[in-house]
Order: C-alpha cells, then sequence, then structure tokens
C-alpha cells in the first residue's frame, strides 16, 4: 500500500485569517519603515545607519520576525511534529526571508560604516539593500503564498481576501520602491516643461531629447509592468471582490508618492481611475466567470485607460511636449505589453499523462 508523500509528511498546518492579519499588519509596518527610509534616502536627511528611519524599518522586520518565529513554535509545540511539518502553508519562504534580511542588515551596518551613507539611486543598487529587498519580498508575500495554496477559497470575501491582497500590494510596493528611478509619474518626461528645461539646460540638440523620450518610454513600459502582472496574478487564483484593481492601483501609487511628499498626488486618481474601469470591465465582460476573451481585452484596455488619462492630465496641467505620434504610440505599446503578458499569465500547465 503505498502514502502519498503529503500524507507521510502529516497534516498542513494553516493559519486563520485573524492570525494572517496579524501577519500583515507587521508587514505594513515594515513596508512602511522602507518607505520612510527611502524619503529620507532622497532628501538628504540620512548620516548614520542609526536613524529614526531605520528604527521604523527594522522594528518592524523584529515584530515580523518574532510573530512568524513564535508561529512557528506554537505550531511545533501543539502538534509535536517536526520543525519543518510545523511550518505554516505559506510561510516557509518568509522564515528563509527572516534569516536573509537579518544578514542583510547586519551587511548594510558594516558597509554604511566602510562605505559611508548612498542616496539616491546608488542606495537601490547597494548590494546589501538588494538582499534586503529579497528577505522583505518572502516575509511580506507569507499570506499570499498562504491564500494561493487555499484550494477552497475561489470565491473570496473582502474579508477573507483582504490579507492576501494587502500582501500583494505590499510586495509589489517593495518591487516598486526598488524601481523608483523608473517610475514615470515623478519625472513627467513627455511634459512641456520637462522638454523646456532639458532644452535649456543643453541645447536644442537631438541626441539629449531622443534619450528622454527612449527614457520615458522605457519608464511606461516598466510600470505598465508593476501595475498589470499583479493584476493577472491574482485573476489566474480568485474571483476578484468588487474595487480590487482600483484599490491595487491606488494603493501603490500612494506608496510612491511618500517619496516625494506627495508632490505628484494627481498620479493617484489617475490610478484609481484606470483601476476602476478594470473593475467594471471584469464584471461587465464576465471574466470572473472564466471568459479568456474579456481578460484579453481588460488586459488592452486598462493599460490605454491608465496612460490616457496621464497625458490628458499632463495636457491640462502642464502641456505635452512630445509629438503626437510619440505620447499615442506609448499607449498603444503600453496596451500590447500587458496583453503579452496576459498571454502567458492565462497558459495553463499541461496535464501530466
Amino acid at each position: 500500500m503505498q502514502v502519498s508523500l503529503a500524507a507521510a509528511r502529516g497534516p498542513e498546518v494553516r493559519l486563520s485569517t485573524n492570525k494572517e492579519y496579524i501577519t500583515i499588519l507587521f508587514g505594513i509596518w515594515l513596508i512602511g519603515g522602507v518607505f520612510v527610509d527611502g524619503f529620507a534616502h532622497n532628501h538628504g536627511v540620512v548620516e548614520t545607519f542609526f536613524t529614526p528611519w531605520h528604527a521604523i524599518l527594522y522594528s518592524g522586520f523584529m515584530a515580523s520576525a518574532i510573530w512568524m518565529g513564535w508561529l512557528l513554535y506554537r505550531s511545533k509545540t501543539q502538534s509535536g511534529s517536526t520543525w519543518r511539518e510545523a511550518v505554516p502553508v505559506g510561510y516557509g519562504l518568509g522564515l528563509a526571508g527572516v534569516f536573509i534580511f537579518l544578514l542583510g542588515g547586519l551587511g548594510d551596518m558594516i558597509w554604511h560604516t566602510v562605505f559611508g551613507i548612498e542616496q539616491n539611486v546608488s542606495a537601490l543598487l547597494s548590494p546589501t539593500h538588494l538582499v534586503l529587498l529579497i528577505g522583505a519580498l518572502l516575509i511580506l508575500s507569507s499570506p499570499f503564498r498562504a491564500g494561493w495554496h487555499h484550494a477552497s477559497l475561489q470565491k473570496p470575501t473582502w474579508s477573507a481576501f483582504t490579507p492576501i491582497f494587502l500582501s500583494l500590494v505590499a510586495t509589489t510596493g517593495a518591487v516598486s520602491f526598488f524601481l523608483m528611478y523608473a517610475w514615470a509619474f515623478r519625472y513627467n518626461l513627455p511634459a512641456s516643461s520637462s522638454v523646456d528645461w532639458y532644452a535649456v539646460q543643453f541645447g536644442d540638440g537631438g541626441l539629449i531629447a531622443e534619450n528622454n523620450q527612449l527614457r520615458g518610454l522605457s519608464y511606461i513600459l516598466i510600470d505598465t509592468v508593476v501595475y498589470m502582472f499583479p493584476v493577472f496574478l491574482l485573476m489566474k487564483r480568485w474571483q476578484l471582490p468588487i474595487g480590487t484593481m482600483g484599490l491595487l492601483f491606488a494603493l501603490i501609487t500612494v506608496m510612491m508618492n511618500v517619496l516625494d511628499g506627495f508632490q505628484n498626488y494627481p498620479s493617484i486618481f489617475i490610478a484609481l481611475g484606470a483601476g476602476l474601469i478594470g473593475d467594471i470591465l471584469y464584471r461587465v465582460l464576465r471574466v470572473r466567470e472564466g471568459r479568456v476573451s474579456g481578460e484579453r481585452i481588460l488586459a488592452a484596455v486598462v493599460p490605454i485607460a491608465l496612460w490616457s488619462f496621464y497625458y490628458a492630465w499632463m495636457a491640462i496641467s502642464d502641456g505635452i511636449g512630445w509629438e503626437t505620434e510619440l505620447w499615442a504610440g506609448s499607449i498603444v505599446e503600453a496596451a500590447l505589453l500587458s496583453m503579452g503578458l496576459q498571454l502567458l499569465a492565462a497558459q495553463k500547465t499541461p496535464a501530466k499523462g
């Protein structure tokens, strides 16, 4: 008589929704410290490793680490199983992330002592900061992984879906943080004022103008991936509660606005509007019922709405400095990229013979 591997390892340890809420609460503390520290780096107020900004970041980490360690210990003592079997579903990589983050933090302290304090883009490329990113991603995504492996959770209500959703928001926020140098709403390179400023500073030479156009196009495409990939990931696994996309887009954009003191706050409403259009299409096109054609239309329309709103706001507030073919083409290109992502995300795993 054969025994399955899952049965041999014993029953799965699954956390209650209330415990998932506590996990994500500490995760928000951690990611909040990341963005506050990022604001400090961007504005030159960090002088040593021991700052209030680092205190928020590392206290959030410690709270997350202690909580996840306690969950493991409690599971172990109650079940009498091995440490490996006692790991709650979705939390194995999160516990590994605790150790990775700890190593990154110790390395970061040494790095700052030896090489000084980084600012701007150099802070994002610091090796120790990238190690911290890996650890944070594994910690923050734990409730998302737990929900992904919850077979009975197909049509979640917001009460059950919130920890999963906020886990994905926090994880996406951490990725966006390390891509802040490619966040289109920070630089607004297509705006007339930006184009004119570069012309005054560097002359009307075509090389500078072309480089900025390439930068702007790259930012739009990168940000399209940042916004749309989480949407496709969610749709692949769950039937989404109402308002999911609007809230997702808005929260990601709010976090990115922290870095510059909400100087570009209109971007929040632009992202919210595009996300709400996605929510409407999700229901009108019956995507939640598994209509692939509806998902493909959504994949094209949402980035079209996002960047159309972006250029419309720019035209009203500042003026568009790019040629029509360029800014209109960037919208089409973003839509095509999104549709390509959807095609990849929608692929089913082939059945084993």
